[in-house]
């Protein structure tokens, strides 16, 4: 959930596998850091659509304010929020008191940022925990903010996970120039550095890139108690990359094409060919990571609605994989009406999940309405749906929690 943003694109996307005609319409929106590794693909900021999600026609919602009068007799949903650290968290009183909040209004999972996620304020792939591996983030030296909050969470029977973005990482790629994305250019490679705004991306099929951001996971999973990993940014920009050397050599030697010959913007089976490639080598990449991890320690992943077919990520290529997935919903975002949350955002992802868990990942400052709609319809038809994902960008208060856990029940 981050802040970069699509360049603009002149030409019609044609997302053939969801039936979806996407225009390149303005992604210039300027977004103020989305959490969950929503550093705002090459389309991935107001996209138009034509009126069809996922090749469904798009009613309109009507009648919610009459069913959001209905008394409801089914179970509360499962709270879950996620956290960012920087936002909340300055000293140990704060994660106290924090905690204290969490545990009256029901809370029963925080998901904490304990790497950071976007390139701002504080550069991406520094860390709020003890770590010999990867530097603090400034400020945060002498500051566990995980231990401290793993102690007051589970003191009050509070489940915590790490949240651990992964391929977008400042630290590192300046201290390894050459394991920064590469993307094409007018037929040339050079380092990748955002479509809008200055960010790192580091390249996801690099076995030394691999290595490190697998380092961080042991190192958190062995020295802390953690109920689980969230990963985050486990993903491209673009179909246009990873074009450095060692993904080239890697593609050329399974298909007999170098990839920097292909027309990124002409769908077909081409480009499908590479696209698989690539969603294959980020879902053997979590395979990875499901390996290296006890498997009492719970594994979920961030990603992106299916619409973004250009970031090389396909839930039914993790679903075996993770315990949950958490499709990021905000429909705001991304220009979509509220309806796309249910019929495309949801449904898309309940039909690759597999035996996976679903928790969709929503933003916590929405409207009654919209809620309404969003809760309706999730309660009527997607009952495996058990935990919802509250999101909020800046730091959570005690009203904004007690409005997700009276959302959560009604």
């Amino acid at each position: 959930m981050a802040n970069p943003v699509g360049e603009p694109k002149n030409k019609t996307w044609i997302a053939t596998a969801y039936g979806l005609a996407m225009t390149g319409r303005a992604y210039g929106l300027a977004m103020t850091g989305r959490a969950c590794g929503l550093a705002m693909t090459g389309r991935a900021c107001g996209l138009a659509m034509t009126g069809r999600a996922c090749g469904v026609a798009m009613a309109l919602f009507v009648g919610h304010a009459q069913a959001d009068s209905m008394p409801s007799t089914q179970a509360p949903f499962g709270i879950e929020i996620i956290v960012r650290t920087a936002q909340n968290f300055h000293r140990a009183s704060d994660v106290r008191a924090f905690v204290e909040q969490a545990a009256k209004n029901g809370v029963q999972t925080i998901s904490l940022l304990v790497k950071q996620d976007e390139d701002g304020a504080v550069p991406s792939g520094r860390v709020y925990y003890r770590s010999g591996l990867a530097p603090s983030v400034r400020g945060y030296e002498h500051f566990d903010v995980l231990q401290t909050l793993l102690d007051a969470a589970h003191a009050r029977q509070i489940r915590v996970r790490a949240w651990l973005p992964q391929f977008h990482d400042q630290v590192a790629a300046k201290a390894h120039p050459s394991w920064q994305m590469r993307s094409a250019k007018n037929g040339k490679v050079q380092p990748f550095t955002g479509s809008h705004q200055k960010e790192f991306f580091v390249d996801p099929l690099n076995p030394e890139v691999q290595a490190y951001e697998l380092s961080l996971i042991r190192e958190v999973v062995e020295k802390y108690r953690v109920d689980g990993l969230m990963l985050d940014w486990v993903r491209f920009d673009d179909y246009n990359m990873d074009l450095g050397d060692t993904t080239r050599a890697k593609y050329q030697a399974l298909h007999g094409i170098d990839p920097l010959t292909l027309d990124f913007s002409k769908p077909g089976a081409a480009l499908d060919q590479w696209n698989d490639f690539r969603t294959d080598g980020l879902a053997n990449y979590v395979s990875t990571v499901r390996s290296e991890v006890p498997a009492a320690i719970e594994i979920g992943v961030y990603i992106l609605p299916p619409e973004f077919i250009e970031v090389g990520q396909d839930a039914a290529k993790f679903n075996t994989r993770v315990n949950t997935l958490a499709p990021m919903c905000y429909f705001k975002d991304w220009g979509f009406p509220v309806e796309w949350f249910w019929s495309s955002c949801l449904s898309s992802t309940v039909a690759k999940a597999g035996q996976a868990g679903i928790a969709p990942a929503i933003d916590a400052n929405l409207s009654d309405a919209q809620y309404a709609a969003m809760l309706d319809h999730m309660r009527r038809d997607f009952a495996q749906i058990k935990t919802i994902a509250w999101f909020q960008h800046e730091a959570w208060t005690p009203a904004l929690m007690a409005r997700v856990a009276r959302l959560s029940t009604r």
